[in-house]
């Protein structure tokens, strides 16, 4: 064979009609391959095995050096000809056998150390059986295809109820095939309400704040990964072509490509491409369920979970312009990856900028003041072998940690009141020396009146404003390291 195994792809991939199906398997690729021994020059950008991109036609993953790879036996004579240690796993005509091999293992099937949202659902039914005051379901949705429910559950020293406290969330599966999500999530939440009484850190989180947990926003796209039918699906189960017929890759929409933060900006308007938006912003059900979330609760941080890649995301490079928070989003972000030791355990979790478009972390943070990030769980698949699990989820479980040692302040927590009543008001709360253009004004909480802003210790200028009622102006505010600084401003009713 004269050319190189990837320029092999790439011709492969211009056959006629392969732009039709880009997303879908080759046929002529009849071998799954392993590599052993991959050496780190050829797992560089650009390399022979190069990772860093989705890429279902050839390189499938890439753990510890061992590739995984479908190839055609021109292919993989190259590879022994050129000296790598490969060796064929199977051989099949049936692409899809071939994706189930490689991602599932040699049962074909879902390791059970991975759950099915059943599953799932069953354990918090057994912790709000145990603990019925520390954690409550919350249905915020349903999904698109199947109309299956979304739910969120609230975590406090007192679930029973909405409590005016600052709100930490927590997300899992926008990305149905990157199931570790939904596992650090869960042993999240378990770990939390049986630890309350226990562990003195879990009493103080859930004494201070409201934990708000969904593990599994892409119930659809979970259940046909978890169930066993095809590892690849990353999207919702929508049928994008309207024939009738569900659960044929690559339909569906990419729900983390949904938001309607510059959302023409994100994703592909191309249905059979990973990343299609869907037709408008919030198309999909399971968006709306995230939106309506933030109706009922706003949050001061989030973490959203996804594979592969160990790095943290957080808001953002938008045409070379960092968030109006960039500093201190930042150091958030960097405390976290200090905690989140890579699978090799030679390092830590890399720290970057993402864009600016569409996706979860951008909305929440541009829209919503939350300071959201998205945590690439593992390197060099979405579905990791068992034995790597238990370490992947521990690690960020400590991640986790120090979004709630940071949900107890320093910031500004703010209430506004009318001056007259003393009711709760749903008022703007601007720092014109920080917050610009890029990002929506920020508002007080409704039915408390209250907005928690993470800042660092100093001066800041506050301008507070609410229809009906007089603007007030609060510059030189101090917010002191520690704890939250309160703020009390009770604004005059106009005349």
């Amino acid at each position: 064979m004269t050319l190189p195994f990837r320029l092999a792809l790439a011709a492969v991939l211009l056959l006629p009609g392969a732009a039709a199906r880009a997303a879908e398997p080759v046929l002529s690729r009849p071998l799954l391959v392993e590599v052993k021994e991959v050496p780190a020059a050829d797992q560089q950008k650009g390399g022979r095995f190069d990772y860093s991109d989705y890429n279902r036609q050839a390189l499938l993953s890439l753990v510890r050096n061992r590739a995984l790879l479908l190839a055609t036996a021109e292919e993989f004579a190259a590879l022994q000809r050129d000296g790598y240690q490969a060796t064929v796993v199977m051989e099949s005509r049936d692409p899809l056998t071939l994706y189930r091999r490689a991602y599932y293992g040699p049962t074909l099937k879902l390791p059970e150390v991975y759950h099915t949202y059943d599953q799932i659902n069953a354990r918090a039914d057994d912790l709000m059986r145990q603990c019925p005051r520390l954690i409550t379901r919350i249905q915020i949705g349903e999904t698109t295809q199947f109309h299956r429910p979304i739910y969120a559950y609230r975590i406090s020293s007192d679930a029973r109820h909405a409590l005016p406290r600052p709100g930490v969330l927590y997300t899992g599966c926008h990305h149905s095939d990157e199931v570790m999500g939904a596992e650090i999530v869960t042993a999240l939440m378990q770990d939390l309400v049986l630890g309350y009484g226990r562990d003195p850190a879990v009493t103080r989180w859930l004494d201070q704040c409201e934990v708000y947990v969904v593990p599994v926003v892409n119930v659809d796209g979970h259940d046909i990964v978890t169930s066993g039918r095809d590892p690849r699906w990353r999207k919702n189960a929508r049928d994008v072509n309207g024939d009738g017929v569900t659960g044929v890759f690559p339909e569906g929409v990419d729900v983390n490509r949904g938001y309607d933060f510059n959302w023409a900006m994100g994703g592909s308007d191309v249905p059979a491409k990973d990343t299609y938006r869907g037709p408008y912003p919030f198309s999909e059900a399971e968006n709306r369920a995230i939106r309506h979330l933030l109706e009922l609760k706003s949050f001061v941080l989030s973490i959203s979970y996804h594979s592969q890649g160990e790095v943290i995301y957080y808001p953002w490079s938008w045409n070379g312009q960092p968030a109006p928070d960039d500093a201190l989003i930042r150091e958030i972000a960097d405390q976290m990856a200090a905690k989140l030791v890579t699978m090799d355990g030679n390092g830590h979790y890399a720290v970057s900028p993402g864009g600016a478009s569409s996706q979860s972390y951008v909305w929440l943070y541009g829209r919503k003041g939350d300071f959201d990030f998205i945590v690439e769980t593992g390197k060099g698949t979405h579905l990791f072998a068992p034995e790597d699990v238990p370490g992947i989820i521990a690690t960020n479980l400590e991640g986790a940690k120090v979004l709630l040692d940071r949900a107890g302040g320093p910031g500004l927590a703010v209430h506004v009141t009318d001056a007259v009543t003393g009711r709760p008001l749903v008022a703007q709360v601007w720092l014109p020396r920080i917050e610009n253009e890029s990002v929506d004004r920020r508002t007080t909480e409704g039915g408390f009146g209250r907005y928690w802003r993470p800042l660092r210790p100093g001066q800041y200028d506050l301008i507070i404003s609410c229809p009906g009622y007089q603007t007030a102006v609060r510059n030189g505010t101090e917010v002191k390291p520690g704890a939250w600084t309160p703020l009390e401003v009770a604004l005059i009713p106009a005349k």
